[in-house]
């Protein structure tokens, strides 16, 4: 059973919003960052909960120090505000940041500085980064790390393959063979940091040497445009994800984004598409994926709609929990 005390943060496209999963489903307290755009997944700090990181889509990197009653902009060394992730490795504490345009930014004294990642800029690859949209300028969108390696690094970007680190970000390799030009996140797995999970806009890909050879892991998956993989280190072959049928230009058509939500108990070998609870269909699009980190039968989704659906046993059955929001793109649980 889920722990219904936990604080979940809402990360939207209009501010960060707190609430616990024992409330009501209006039941929300704002936390800031309005003026910034988009609010990307947020960081809790692993020594302290109360310490929050936010990467922002107009105003960089903030800190907060009260649980998000006030936030301090930390943005020394960052080259660009534009951000797009934000993770922290469990044993070191080291963070990283992805940036658009593509870079990659580390700190290992909690925000205070960031360090460039230059060598990634040297790759022969990024002749061919871009973006469909215009100024078609790609951008770092998601970040992986091992947790019993703090040294190994991944990067999906979008649209420029996945990246790897194996020195903490000092140097990068581009990873292209079965791997998808539009990287979208990529997960290591807890159990075997050799597995290597990337999505994408046209799926999952799956590599079992360390992102040296990527494979097609789309079987069962009827929607492809995926938002982040759930995994826990309890249940490490147990993987959820949610998905829209089409990419965003067409989440406009009449039937909107036809999304689904997945569930593979083969570490993403194998995908079933849950329904119980659910709307037989959802227009709205899947932005937000978490689960709660001591419970693996827990998994939520945060929608274009400002809606959040969540189950508490491994996903036989849903219901929404929240309504209302801006648009949602990122969802935290704390875990203390």
């Amino acid at each position: 059973m889920a722990s219904t005390d936990a604080t979940l943060y809402v990360s939207t496209q209009a501010g960060l919003f707190q609430r616990s999963l024992r409330a009501r489903a209006d039941d929300v307290k704002p936390l800031g960052l309005q003026r910034y755009g988009r609010v990307w997944p947020i960081v809790i700090d692993r020594d302290d909960p109360s310490r929050l990181y936010a990467a922002t889509h107009r105003g960089g990197v903030f800190r907060s120090d009260d649980a998000g009653r006030s936030w301090q902009e930390k943005n020394e060394g960052l080259l660009y505000k534009e951000t797009w992730c934000i993770v922290q490795h469990p044993t070191s504490g080291d963070l990283f940041v992805g940036t658009g345009p593509a870079a990659i930014f580390k700190s290992s004294d909690r925000a205070e500085t960031w360090t460039h990642c230059e060598q990634l800029h040297t790759l022969p690859e990024t002749k061919d980064w871009t973006f469909p949209g215009p100024p078609h300028i790609a951008h770092v969108k998601g970040l992986g790390l091992c947790q019993d390696d703090p040294a190994l690094v991944y990067a999906a970007i979008e649209e420029g393959w996945v990246v790897r680190s194996r020195d903490a970000g000092a140097n990068w390799t581009t990873l292209k063979s079965g791997s998808e030009f539009d990287a979208h996140t990529v997960n290591v797995m807890p159990n075997d940091p050799n597995v290597v999970i990337s999505a994408s806009g046209t799926g999952v890909y799956r590599s079992e040497d360390g992102g040296d050879h990527f494979v097609d892991a789309n079987d069962g998956l009827t929607r492809r445009y995926i938002s982040q993989i759930v995994l826990h280190a309890q249940e490490p072959s147990v993987l959820f994800t949610a998905a829209a049928e089409v990419p965003p230009p067409f989440w406009r058509r009449p039937e909107g984004a036809n999304a689904g939500f997945f569930k593979s108990v083969d570490q993403g070998r194998h995908w079933d598409q849950l329904s119980g609870g659910l709307p037989q269909h959802f227009s709205a699009a899947p932005r937000a994926t978490t689960g709660d980190p001591r419970t693996p039968g827990s998994f939520l989704v945060g929608m274009s709609d400002g809606s959040i659906w969540m189950t508490n046993d491994g996903g036989e059955r849903f219901e929404q929990i929240g309504t209302g929001l801006p648009p949602i793109f990122g969802l935290t649980i704390s875990a203390n």
